[in-house]
């Protein structure tokens, strides 16, 4: 396999302002030339990443022995301009890789193609998670396949819960303050919960286990949920881990789930949000930590986990490849069950088959069963194109979670304006 290699890595941030151009052509595999299939992967790859992908190109070739397949890693931050160039007429991929919460904005911009019949067609295709194979659709069409995913959990100091006298992790909002409280006053200099206030997806599930919503859309119509009581019970719990509990510091309205790992795995907080994939990166910081910590799902009010957001990759076909025969065998191959088990396994996520989900290998594991115990409850962001520009360019909850905790904002002032300004946008023409 050949592999172009990219920058490194970073959050994925899609700007709507690079997705302004629409492209036109499609298939036509007998004029093709198959020797070569490319394939877009986001992010700079790695070791692993590049063994597993030779794996898969050995299967595929079983198949089509005279096709290469040549891969380009693309930073996260990179793929925008990267699409925008590809649409304005340069060469752009067979297949490529897009977060999951992008496909449909590259589909209502005409990059992708429609997968609706060939989805329908495949066997294994038909066990994948619904809601995420709803999430990579556009007016009723397949533009994407979902690869991998992902949701948040709270991490915690086994031997700081256990020198509190904790003997098990919160199962209730209640408990989870009350825990934060008793560990933070038994270990003097630390804080109970390293909060990400400045990160929208762990809070989402606040949000869902108050009764709340993002946003609903009423016929032609997209309402927010954000100015309701709900929506503002879940802000005044979120918020008031660092205003009124102070279990968090007033640094928390800044910290991105980045900066929250990190207070967490050096030592200076007692619990953290983060996924099942950020096990590494805390372990860099510390490799000690693994010594002592453990995981749980983010409590719900009444006892139960908290629904949690479904996040992850979908692999998609590029609507102006001329080997869009060759991009979807492939496309099958990468995503087979056996691959895509392996695949996540390897970088602490999940697969998207339902079967495998809910595999023993996940639900023995300490690590990570509490999070197989929250991929049994998921929600998604709105299913709409505009979602991008709510979530990335605005920062609408983020700015409204943040307003609140600096003391710029009361709770109903900043619900009630990040509605106005969801609905605004969600109902642009």
């Amino acid at each position: 396999m050949k592999r172009w290699s990219g920058l490194a890595p970073v959050t994925a941030v899609v700007a709507s302002a690079a997705m302004l151009l629409t492209a036109c052509g499609g298939s036509d595999d007998k004029a093709a030339d198959t020797s070569k299939l490319t394939v877009w992967m986001m992010g700079e790859g790695g070791a692993e990443q590049n063994a597993f992908l030779d794996g898969v190109e050995t299967e595929f070739k079983q198949k089509h022995p005279d096709t290469d397949v040549v891969v380009q890693y693309v930073p996260w931050l990179e793929a925008p301009k990267k699409f925008q160039a590809a649409l304005a007429g340069g060469e752009g991929p067979d297949v490529t890789e897009l977060g999951n919460t992008e496909t449909q904005g590259w589909a209502q911009q005409d990059a992708l193609a429609d997968l609706t019949s060939r989805m329908s067609g495949w066997t294994e295709g038909k066990d994948i998670l619904p809601d995420l194979v709803s999430n990579a659709q556009l007016d009723g069409k397949q533009y994407g396949v979902p690869w991998y995913a992902g949701v948040r959990g709270i991490y915690y100091r086994t031997d700081w819960f256990a020198e509190a006298g904790i003997k098990q992790p919160p199962i209730t909002w209640d408990e989870l303050v009350a825990d934060a409280k008793a560990v933070q006053a038994r270990k003097p200099g630390t804080y109970g919960i390293a909060l990400p206030g400045n990160s929208e997806l762990p809070f989402y599930s606040f949000l869902w286990a108050a009764g709340g919503q993002i946003a609903t859309k009423q016929g032609d119509t997209w309402k927010s949920g954000y100015n309701t009581p709900e929506a503002q019970k879940a802000v005044s719990f979120w918020t008031g881990l660092v205003t009124k509990d102070k279990v968090a510091p007033p640094a928390a309205a800044g910290w991105n789930e980045v900066d929250a790992r990190t207070q967490f795995a050096t030592g200076k907080a007692a619990m953290t949000f983060a996924g099942s994939w950020q096990q590494a990166a805390m372990k860099k910081d510390n490799p000690a930590i693994e010594k002592v910590w453990g995981a749980f799902p983010i409590p719900g009010i009444d006892g139960k986990p908290a629904p949690a957001f479904a996040g992850g990759s979908d692999i998609a076909v590029w609507k102006d490849s001329q080997r869009q025969d060759l991009a979807w065998d492939y496309l099958t191959v990468l995503l087979s069950k056996q691959n895509d088990a392996k695949w996540a396994q390897s970088l602490g996520f999940f697969p998207v088959y339902q079967d495998l989900v809910k595999g023993g290998s996940y639900t023995s594991n300490k690590m990570m069963a509490p999070f197989a115990t929250a991929m049994q409850d998921t929600k998604l962001t709105p299913l709409t194109p505009k979602w991008v520009e709510v979530s990335r360019n605005k920062t609408v909850t983020q700015a409204m979670n943040s307003s609140v905790i600096k003391g710029q904002k009361t709770v109903e002032k900043a619900t009630a304006d990040a509605a106005t300004e969801m609905e605004s946008i969600l109902n642009s023409k």
